[in-house]
C-alpha cells in the first residue's frame, strides 16, 4: 500500500503529520506510556516503547543510498516521518505518539517525496505518451560551439581547506575544475554546483569506507584509501559549450558536505553549499587580482597555495581516470599567472542541480545580506529540492524540472518560482521548465551509468528488469518501448547542456534569441529533436501588469452560472489551521505546487482559484478595472491553468475577451495550449499514481495581435471570461486551478544587486517542566525596513510530544525588528529514557527581507526529571541546565551584542577567577581559554557565572558560553611576569 503523505484515508494521520517534522530524539508526552522494550519487530526492524511514544528503527542491509530527498521510515505503507540516519548509515530510526504501530506488520525505509519505495510491475500498454508539447522549433543551437579556444584544469586546496557554515565545526575541501577560455581578458563566469551523491568510492574491491565519512581516506598519507566521487566533473557540455562562447565557468565540488548534512545540518546542508559557492567566488576573485591564493588544509596540516591546488588537482585527474569507461580529456597546463584578470565577477551566473539548486539559491540570498555583495545576475536551480521554501530577489531564475525524476520526485522546487514571483518589488525573468522524459541524475555524466563506473545510477528505472524500470510511462525496460516517454541519457544530457547554456547566454549575454525557450511560448531548438520540454514564465514586473493573480477573493472575479471559484492552498490533512480550503486531496509527489516542505510543512503553499462547473458556459469573468483595460505594448494576455484533480483525463475551457464596445474574441484553451487542461501522463503501477499524473499549471497566451485582428479596441478591454467546455472525455463538466492573469510581454528585465535586509529565528534551549507551557522563540530583521517583511514562524515540533507544532505568519512593521512566536510545552514529573529532544525552528517563504543564515535551527528541550536505563541498559548523558528563559527577543538582543569575559591578570600556573554576567538564572556556563581544560559552572540568580582556572603559559584568549541562550562573552587572560 502506497497512501499519500496528507491522505485523509491515513490510519495514523491524525497524530503522525507533525510528527513526521521532528528532526532528531523521542519526545517525551505527559500521557506517555511507561519506557520499555520492543513491543514489535521484523527481521530487519524493530518497534520500542519509549517515553511518549514509540521509536520506530529500520535497519538496512547497505547504508542509506545518497540521495537529496530526506529519508522517511514508512509503517504498513504510511510514512510515519523524516528519520535520523544513524552515524554508520545502516539505520533509520523516526518516533511517534501513536500506538496503532504496536500492531505493525511491516517496515521499511521511505523518502519524503515518495513515501513508498515499492512499486509492482504494470504490464505494458495501460499508459499513453504525453501529448506532443505546444512547440516552435528555434534555428539557433545554444549548445553550438562558439569561437572561442579554452583551457580545462582542476585545482585541489586540500580535503579539510575551508570551514563549513551550519555543519558542526566540519571542515571541507575547496575543489572544483576550470572552463576559461584563452583570449579574451576578464570573462562573464559560472558557477556550477552539483549536487547530493556519494562522495566516496573504492577502485579495489573490499576496502571500507572511512567510518567518519570523510575524508575519503582514513588518514592523510594512506596508500590504500577510497577516493572522492568528481561529481563536479560531470557537466563537461553545459561548461564546455559556454567556454565556447566566451564564458569562464567553475564546476564545484561538494562531497564533505555530502557526507556530513543529513546527520549535522539543521537545513540540509543548504547554507553550507551557499557559502561555498561564495568561497570559490572569494578564491576567484583573489586569483583574479593576482594576489596570492593559499588555504591551509587541516587534514594535511599543510598551506595549500593556487600553484600547488593545480598541480593536484592534475594529479587527481589521473587517479580517477579509470572509472570512466569514456576515457577523460587531458588537463591544460595552467598556472596561478594564468587567472589572472581573467574572471569578469561583475557578470555571475549559478546552477545547481539537487540540494546544489537550493545551495545557488542559499547563495543569493547570503551574497545578498552582504555588505559588498558578488554581481550575481543569474541563477538556475536544476532539479532542485527546496526544504526551506526559500525566495530569490532582484535577479532572473529558472528553475528547470524533469518529470520522471525518482528522487526529488515530487518537484519541490517549483515553489522557488511560485514563492518568489510576487515576494518582492523586483523586475527579473521568472522561468519553469519542465523536461518530460527525463529522470533525476542524467544530467550530471558521473551519475549516469555508463559514463561513470561506481554509484551511478537511473534514478527512476533502477536496475535492469525491475518493476520500476517496467512501469509504462517512465521506465526504459524494453517492454515499456512504446509506451514510456523517457529519454535516453544522451538525450537528456544534450537537452540540459542545450537549455542551461541557453538561459546563461541570455541572461548574462544579452542574446535574445533564445527568450522564446523561457518565456512560456514553448520553443525548443530544433537540434533537440523534437523534446518534450514545457515553459512557463512570470515577466519582470517592467513587462508586466497582473490583472488578477487568482491567490485571494476579489470583487472583480465572480463565478457565472452554476460555477464555483474557490481560492485554495496547499494541501489536505495540515495539522495546523488553514486560512484557506486545502486545494488537493492527491498524494504530495503529484501535486509539486502544493507539496510540503521539510522545514516548514504546516506554511500555506500557492494560493490559485479552484474552477469547478458543470455545464458548459459555467465559468467565471473577470472585469478588468479602468488601470488594467489597455493591453497596448504588451506583447499577450497571459494566464496559468491547470485541469483539476477530479478530471481524469482533461477537460477544456473557452477563453473569451471583450472590448468596450461589446466586441468578443473567443477561442478554446486547448487551441491556444493543448496541453494546458490535459492531466499529465501516467499509469496504472502504484510508483505512476503516487508520482506521475501530476497537477502542473501550464501557461496560456492570448496575443494581444490577434485581438487587434479581430477587431477589438485593445486600449479598452473590460472582461476576460474562462466558462468551461466539453472536456476529452465528451463530459461537460469540469475542474480547473487557475492563477496569474496579466498582460505580459517577454522581457529578461534588470538585475538588482544590493545588499537586502535579512531575517533569521533565535530559538533559546529550555527544560521541559512539570505540566502544559509554552516556549518562545524569536524572529527577527538585521535591521528595521521600512516597508513591510512578511514571512511564516514555524517549530516543527510533534501533535503529541514534548515540543508541540506552531505556524504563525508575521508582519514587521516599519521600525520592528524583533517578534515573538509562541509553541505549546508538554511537560511532566517522570523520568525518561531520553536527554531531551530536538526539533527544528524555522522562517521560512519571506517577502521583503531574504532568509538569513540562522533561518532554520535546532532547538533543545530537555528532560529536567531524571534519565533512567533504555531496555538495553543503556543511560543517555544528561544534558546541561538551560536555566530559567525570559523574553526571547532580550535574550537575542545580549547574544547579538555579546558579553565580556573578566579577569584579573596572574602569574602563570596560579589560581585565577573568570567572570562573566547576561546569562539565564541557573544556566549551565562553559568557560574555555587556550592551554586550558574548559570549566562547566552554573550562572547565578543575577545571570553571572564565575570561574576559577590555572593561568596558561601566555596571555590567552577566553570564553564563556551559555548552554542554553548560546550567549557568548569574550576576553583575555593576562598572564604577567
Amino acid at each position: 500500500m502506497n497512501v499519500p503523505w496528507h491522505s485523509p484515508s491515513r490510519t495514523l494521520a491524525a497524530t503522525l503529520v507533525a510528527t513526521a517534522l521532528i528532526a532528531a530524539v523521542a519526545p517525551t508526552a505527559g500521557a506517555a506510556p511507561p519506557a520499555g522494550g520492543p513491543v514489535a519487530a521484523g527481521d530487519d526492524w524493530t518497534i520500542t516503547r519509549v517515553a511518549g511514544g514509540y521509536d520506530v528503527t529500520v535497519r538496512l542491509p547497505e547504508k542509506l543510498p545518497v540521495r537529496s530527498d530526506a529519508p522517511t521510515v514508512v509503517v504498513d505503507g504510511e510514512s510515519i516521518g523524516i528519520a535520523t540516519e544513524s552515524a554508520d548509515g545502516l539505520a533509520l530510526t523516526a518516533f511517534t505518539a501513536d500506538p496503532a504501530v504496536a500492531a505493525a506488520t511491516a517496515v521499511e525505509r521511505g523518502w519524503f517525496s515518495q513515501p513508498s519505495e515499492h512499486a509492482p510491475s504494470t504490464p505494458p500498454g495501460q499508459a499513453k505518451k504525453a501529448p506532443t508539447a505546444r512547440t516552435t522549433a528555434l534555428a539557433d543551437d545554444p549548445a553550438a560551439r562558439g569561437p572561442y579556444a579554452w583551457t580545462e584544469s582542476i585545482y585541489q586546496f586540500g580535503d579539510q581547506a575551508i570551514p563549513l557554515e551550519g555543519i558542526g565545526g566540519i571542515r571541507g575541501e575547496l575543489e572544483g575544475k576550470i572552463y576559461l577560455p584563452t583570449t579574451g581578458g576578464a570573462r562573464p563566469t559560472v558557477i556550477l554546483l552539483h549536487g547530493r551523491h556519494s562522495s566516496c568510492y573504492s577502485p579495489t574491491p573490499g576496502i571500507p569506507a572511512n567510518p567518519n565519512r570523510w575524508p575519503c581516506a582514513t588518514s592523510p598519507d594512506a596508500t590504500v584509501a577510497q577516493l572522492t566521487i568528481p561529481s563536479f566533473l560531470g557537466y563537461d557540455g553545459t561548461a564546455r559549450a559556454l567556454a565556447s562562447q566566451g564564458y569562464a565557468v567553475v564546476s564545484v565540488s561538494a562531497d564533505a558536505i555530502n557526507a556530513n548534512d543529513n546527520q549535522l545540518a539543521a537545513d540540509q546542508g543548504a547554507v553550507a553549499r551557499g557559502r561555498l559557492v561564495l568561497d570559490t567566488l572569494a578564491m576567484l576573485r583573489t586569483a583574479d587580482q593576482g594576489k596570492p591564493v593559499s588555504y591551509h588544509d587541516a587534514w594535511t596540516g599543510q598551506d595549500v597555495t593556487l600553484d600547488e591546488a593545480l598541480t593536484a588537482g592534475t594529479s587527481a585527474l589521473s587517479t580517477w581516470a579509470p572509472a570512466f569507461p569514456g576515457g577523460v580529456t587531458p588537463l591544460d597546463a595552467v598556472t596561478a599567472r594564468d587567472l589572472k584578470g581573467r574572471f569578469d565577477l561583475t557578470n555571475i551566473g549559478l546552477m545547481g542541480h539537487s540540494r546544489g539548486g537550493e545551495g545557488v539559491t542559499a547563495a543569493v540570498k547570503l551574497n545578498q545580506a552582504l555588505a559588498n555583495p558578488f554581481e550575481i545576475r543569474s541563477v538556475l536551480p536544476l532539479a532542485p529540492v527546496d526544504f526551506g521554501r526559500m525566495t530569490v530577489p532582484g535577479i532572473p531564475m529558472l528553475v528547470m524540472l524533469p518529470y520522471c525524476d525518482g528522487d526529488v520526485s515530487n518537484q519541490q522546487g517549483q515553489h522557488l518560482l511560485d514563492d518568489s514571483r510576487y515576494a518582492f518589488d523586483d523586475d527579473a525573468l521568472r522561468s519553469g521548465v519542465w523536461v518530460m522524459g527525463a529522470d533525476h541524475n542524467f544530467f550530471n555524466t558521473v551519475w549516469t551509468p555508463g559514463k561513470f563506473s561506481f554509484s551511478s545510477s537511473d534514478d527512476w528505472s533502477g536496475s535492469a528488469g525491475s518493476a520500476r524500470a517496467k512501469e509504462p510511462t517512465c521506465g526504459t525496460d524494453p517492454s515499456v518501448a512504446a509506451t514510456s516517454i523517457r529519454l535516453t541519457s544522451d538525450e537528456q544530457y544534450d537537452v540540459g547542456t542545450s537549455v542551461m547554456t541557453a538561459w546563461f547566454r541570455l541572461t548574462m549575454g544579452g542574446e535574445t534569441q533564445f527568450l522564446p525557450m523561457f518565456d512560456g511560448s514553448g520553443a525548443v531548438p530544433a537540434a533537440l529533436g523534437g523534446a518534450d520540454v514545457r515553459s512557463v514564465s512570470t515577466a519582470p514586473s517592467s513587462a508586466r501588469s497582473t490583472v488578477a493573480a487568482f491567490d485571494a477573493a476579489s470583487p472583480a472575479v465572480a463565478a457565472t452560472g452554476a460555477a464555483t471559484a474557490v481560492v485554495c492552498a496547499s494541501l489536505s490533512g495540515r495539522t495546523t489551521p488553514q486560512e484557506l480550503p486545502a486545494c488537493s486531496t492527491q498524494p504530495s509527489a503529484t501535486v509539486p505546487h502544493w507539496t510540503p516542505a521539510s522545514n516548514g510543512g504546516e506554511v500555506p503553499a500557492t494560493p490559485v482559484t479552484r474552477l469547478t462547473w458543470a455545464s458548459a458556459g459555467d465559468g467565471l469573468t473577470v472585469t478588468l478595472p479602468s488601470a488594467h483595460r489597455s493591453a497596448q505594448g504588451f506583447e499577450r494576455i497571459s494566464f496559468k491553468a491547470a485541469a483539476g484533480e477530479t478530471v481524469p483525463t482533461g477537460t477544456d475551457l473557452t477563453v473569451a475577451v471583450t472590448d468596450g464596445k461589446g466586441t468578443a474574441w473567443t477561442s478554446p484553451v486547448s487551441a491556444l495550449n493543448a496541453n494546458a487542461l490535459v492531466r499529465m501522463p501516467t499509469s496504472a503501477s502504484s510508483q505512476a499514481t503516487s508520482t506521475l499524473k501530476k497537477i502542473v499549471l501550464q501557461q496560456v497566451d492570448v496575443p494581444v495581435a490577434a485581438l487587434a485582428a479581430a477587431g477589438l479596441d485593445v486600449t479598452d478591454l473590460r472582461t476576460v471570461a474562462l466558462t468551461g467546455a466539453v472536456g476529452l472525455d465528451g463530459t461537460p463538466a469540469g475542474a480547473a486551478y487557475l492563477s496569474d492573469l496579466a498582460f505580459e510581454s517577454s522581457a529578461v528585465g534588470s538585475v538588482t544587486t544590493r545588499p537586502w535586509r535579512t531575517i533569521g529565528v533565535f530559538a533559546p534551549n529550555r527544560a521541559e517542566g512539570d505540566g502544559e507551557g509554552t516556549t518562545q522563540v524569536a524572529v527577527y530583521l538585521d535591521k528595521p525596513s521600512s516597508t513591510p517583511v512578511t514571512a511564516y514562524v514555524s517549530v516543527l515540533g510533534s501533535a503529541t510530544g514534548r515540543l508541540g507544532v506552531a505556524m504563525e505568519k508575521v508582519t514587521f512593521g516599519p521600525g520592528q525588528t524583533c517578534q515573538v512566536v509562541s509553541a505549546p510545552v508538554r511537560g511532566d514529573d517522570a523520568p525518561s529514557t531520553t536527554a531531551g529532544t530536538q526539533v527544528k525552528a524555522s522562517v521560512v517563504n519571506t517577502t521583503g527581507a531574504v532568509m538569513g543564515s540562522r533561518s532554520i535551527v535546532f532547538t533543545q528541550i530537555s528532560e529536567d526529571d531524571g534519565i533512567v536505563p533504555a531496555a538495553n541498559g543503556s543511560l543517555a548523558a544528561a544534558l546541561p541546565s538551560y536555566g530559567v528563559p525570559g523574553d526571547p527577543c532580550t535574550e537575542l538582543a545580549a547574544v547579538q551584542a555579546g558579553s565580556s569575559v573578566s579577569a584579573q591578570p596572574a602569574k602563570a600556573g596560579a589560581q585565577v577567577t573568570l567572570a562573566a554576567g547576561g546569562f539565564r538564572s541557573g544556566e549551565s556556563v562553559t568557560f574555555t581559554a587556550d592551554g586550558v581544560d574548559p570549566v562547566v559552572v552554573t550562572a547565578g540568580t543575577d545571570g553571572v557565572a564565575t570561574a576559577t582556572v590555572v593561568a596558561p603559559s601566555a596571555t590567552a584568549g577566553a570564553t564563556a558560553t551559555g548552554a542554553g541562550t548560546g550567549l557568548t562573552a569574550r576576553g583575555r587572560v593576562v598572564v604577567k611576569g
